[in-house]
């Protein structure tokens, strides 16, 4: 069993990949998320279905959990996916859409008692998951690049919800750095 906080650091590197796109796409799917959960009701899901985000939320919230520290349901990682889809990210929504109706049909089939992954315990989820992983499934992994994008980005563009993934990795956000930067300028 690995740690959360090196899982974090180990799979940072690999959400990378996430934000090598056109940095004005990313920036006005990032513009479009932050508005879009500014709004009281939050404004409707652009690519996702209800039952999408619903189970999208489900995954998400297993890859970062909450537990004394803040998740991806605290960070609004489903909003920013979702804005991401809708943008910079488009080439990778039939990959998601069809992840996430792969995972509802087979969570039905293997629980029949439950209509989607959302409906699992967190226990099945869990298995569901770790299935997926150990499978090498394109759509598990892109969920969870996502996900620590949308955990990690600068909350301003609708990731990073009150700046809980910074609050996690102890980042400090004053964008007015002064010297001395550290003990080496001191």
């Amino acid at each position: 069993m690995i740690s959360r906080r090196y899982f974090l650091g180990a799979a940072g590197g690999v959400a990378a990949t996430w934000l090598g796109v056109d940095r004005r796409e990313l920036r006005q799917a990032l513009e479009d998320a932050a508005h879009g959960v500014s709004l009281d009701p939050p404004a409707p899901f652009r690519v996702l279905t209800a039952q999408a985000a619903r189970d999208l939320d489900a995954l998400t919230a297993q890859i970062l959990p909450t537990d004394d520290l803040p998740g991806a349901r605290e960070a609004n990682v489903v909003r920013f996916i979702d804005q991401a889809l809708a943008g910079f990210a488009g080439d990778r929504r039939v990959l998601i859409e069809q992840g996430l109706r792969d995972l509802a049909a087979e969570a039905r089939r293997v629980y029949p008692q439950a209509q989607s992954f959302a409906d699992l315990t967190v226990a099945q989820q869990i298995e569901m998951l770790r299935a997926l992983d150990a499978s090498g499934s394109a759509f598990f992994e892109e969920v969870r690049q996502a996900t620590l994008v949308g955990m990690f980005a600068d909350p301003s563009y609708g990731g990073n919800a009150g700046k809980v993934g910074w609050k996690l990795l102890g980042f400090d956000d004053r964008f007015a750095w002064q010297p001395p930067f550290g003990d080496y300028d001191a």
